[in-house]
């Protein structure tokens, strides 16, 4: 657990780093959201798994993005250079990705019965299996529905909006002259009779 967090902390400040040295901005911004994926793997260990969500939902999920969105609208310059592979990224992606699958797997299966234990009484059956994500997911789809589902309508609509912002209508549309239209004659179509 405490080599999983060091890996975790490493990981956080090595991106970190990144996010500054990288001359491409969506680069940074990728990396910035692999910060802010490191730190909630961070508070995941620490059982704080409600500060994780929040901070995958809100900072990866709409800061980031807006960030990304952003770059992405400015047009900048993206300069191409080979002299910075990618390739140990990849790799170091790839592990973090085994790992975390790992720990999920570990969890998932450390509850059934293929897992035994050697103690005669087993205490967990007589714990609340609620977990803080748990309680608070029960209040919020209880108690305060409305209000999670006029924040989700709210955020779609400045989602919409946010596209709608970004079309790049092509067709120019040619003004029509009322007067001109009026006075056309009909010898233009004799012409073809």
């Amino acid at each position: 657990m405490i080599t999983l967090h060091y890996f975790f902390s490493f990981l956080l400040l090595l991106s970190s780093i990144f996010v500054f040295i990288s001359k491409n901005p969506v680069h940074s911004v990728l990396f910035l959201i692999l910060a802010f994926c490191n730190a909630s793997g961070i508070l995941f260990l620490f059982n704080a798994e409600f500060l994780g969500l929040v901070f995958i939902i809100i900072y990866v999920g709409a800061i980031a993005v807006l960030f990304l969105f952003v770059v992405m609208m400015l047009n900048v310059k993206i300069y191409s250079s080979d002299e910075f592979s990618y390739l140990p990224f990849i790799f170091l992606g790839g592990f973090v990705l085994v790992i975390q699958v790992f720990l999920v797997l570990e969890k998932a299966f450390s509850n059934s019965i293929f897992w035994s234990t050697s103690l005669p009484y087993n205490f967990e059956n007589f714990l609340d299996p609620l977990t803080s994500i748990d309680v608070i997911g029960q209040s919020l789809y209880n108690y305060y529905l409305l209000c999670f589902l006029l924040a989700g309508l709210i955020l779609l609509v400045a989602m919409i909006g946010a596209i709608i912002l970004t079309l790049n209508f092509s067709s120019k549309r040619q003004n029509e002259l009322v007067s001109r239209q009026l006075s056309r004659s009909d010898n233009f179509l004799a012409f073809f009779k």
